[in-house]
């Protein structure tokens, strides 16, 4: 049995549960998650185990294999920065997980334009000066903040062809562009946190998140890891019971 919600974040769940041994039970939650004009798809593993006399410990597993096919497809071609002087275009990218980081390569075109002053506070984009295409590679992490996952950017590499790589960095460019990238990324990164929410049969679990990080699922597949806990209380026990119950992995009341 399978329990279709609707959320009014119009988040779609479909909650499932596996046999639970003497130790710990397991919760797959399948959702789509919007984001402006669009839903990724992602699947939360909940996993539910003994942990103390008045606690029950929790992991939860975000699996991002869908999401890892579509973003780069939706924001290839799109600026990520775009101001008076200077446009950086995002050509092409990819990211995948390795262990304990997640690896982000990709191709940007960076346009250099003249740009003029036309009042205290207003300038004028000109004619274009310069453009050329940089490979991009950084690596990002996991920050676990306010029972949220955040992703950030360790650090950005760029480098230019050979023909052009001595006239921009005589111009001070590559080392500008990536101070933009980064505070550009990072604006966006910090606006749209993954904080999983939990379907009404569960929500009164509640979960304190302790750890976090990235996690490789399969080879490559992006994967986020939460690790906490949950007080222990009756209506707690009763809500797992009672989906368990529904699920018919256990027999329902007399």
């Amino acid at each position: 049995m399978r329990l279709w919600l609707v959320f009014p974040v119009l988040m779609a769940v479909v909650l499932g549960a596996r046999a639970p041994n003497a130790q710990q039970v397991d919760f797959v939650i399948d959702a789509t998650l919007p984001v402006r004009d669009t839903e990724l798809p992602y699947t939360l593993d909940l996993n539910l185990s003994a942990a103390a006399p008045t606690r029950i410990g929790v992991g939860a597993l975000l699996d991002l294999r869908e999401v890892q096919k579509t973003v780069p497809e939706r924001l290839a071609e799109n600026a990520i920065v775009d101001n008076c002087g200077l446009q950086v275009r995002l050509d092409e990218f990819s990211f995948k997980a390795q262990d304990d980081a997640i690896d982000l390569d990709g191709q940007v075109t960076i346009t250099i334009f003249e740009c003029s002053r036309t009042g205290e506070r207003d300038f004028q984009r000109g004619e274009q000066k310069n453009a050329v295409q940089a490979n991009m590679s950084t690596e990002a992490t996991v920050e676990l903040r306010d029972n949220c996952a955040y992703f950030e950017l360790i650090d950005l590499v760029l480098t230019a062809p050979e023909a052009q790589r001595e006239k921009l960095l005589e111009d001070d460019t590559l080392e500008s562009v990536k101070k933009l990238m980064l505070a550009a990324v990072d604006l966006v990164l910090n606006e749209t946190p993954l904080c999983p929410v939990l379907p009404a049969e569960l929500a009164s679990l509640d979960p304190v998140y302790d750890t976090g990080g990235p996690r490789e699922i399969g080879e490559g597949g992006l994967g986020v890891f939460l690790d906490g806990s949950v007080d222990v209380s009756p209506s707690t026990i009763l809500d797992i019971l009672t989906v368990l119950q529904q699920q018919e992995l256990i027999p329902g009341p007399p």
